[in-house]
């Protein structure tokens, strides 16, 4: 699979990882990881964090886009 982002600029570059949103193969040049920080409820209702954070990595149109919707 190639990256979807070089792909449009005629360029040929092998994709590293899969995009969390859209699915996309991205190039390293073209990925982004964040972390997840999921937690789990235990008694009492109490939220506690799971170590370690989970990664996400995207691309950068979709990293965009969920950078504006949180600022939204």
């Amino acid at each position: 699979m190639n990256c979807y982002d070089c792909a449009t600029k005629d360029v040929m570059t092998p994709a590293v990882a899969v995009c969390h949103d859209c699915g996309a193969g991205i190039c390293a040049d073209h990925a982004t990881t964040t972390t997840l920080h999921l937690t789990k409820i235990v008694p009492l209702g109490r939220s506690v964090p799971i170590q370690p954070a989970a990664r996400i990595i995207r691309c950068h149109t979709c990293s965009a886009a969920t950078s504006a919707a949180k600022t939204a």
